[in-house]
């Protein structure tokens, strides 16, 4: 059971990365430079929105970094 449970965390690890990490992180300096977020959204739901596109991105692509096809 366990090691089913690390096996799937290690599949997503690109996706709960940034689920995970990438928001508070882009909470923090966007409260840190005083940046308000457009539309009315918080700086953790913009964290939570970035991270989330960037963690999908790098599930189907296989990398945080590679822009090219």
């Amino acid at each position: 059971m366990l090691i089913a449970v690390l096996k799937t965390g290690f599949q997503l690890g690109p996706l709960l990365f940034g689920l995970l990490f990438i928001p508070p992180v882009t909470a923090q300096i966007l409260t840190v430079l005083d940046w308000t977020p457009p539309l009315g959204m918080t700086p953790l739901l913009a964290g939570f929105l970035l991270g989330g596109i960037w963690g999908v991105y790098a599930q189907w692509r296989g990398s945080w970094l590679t822009w090219r096809p």
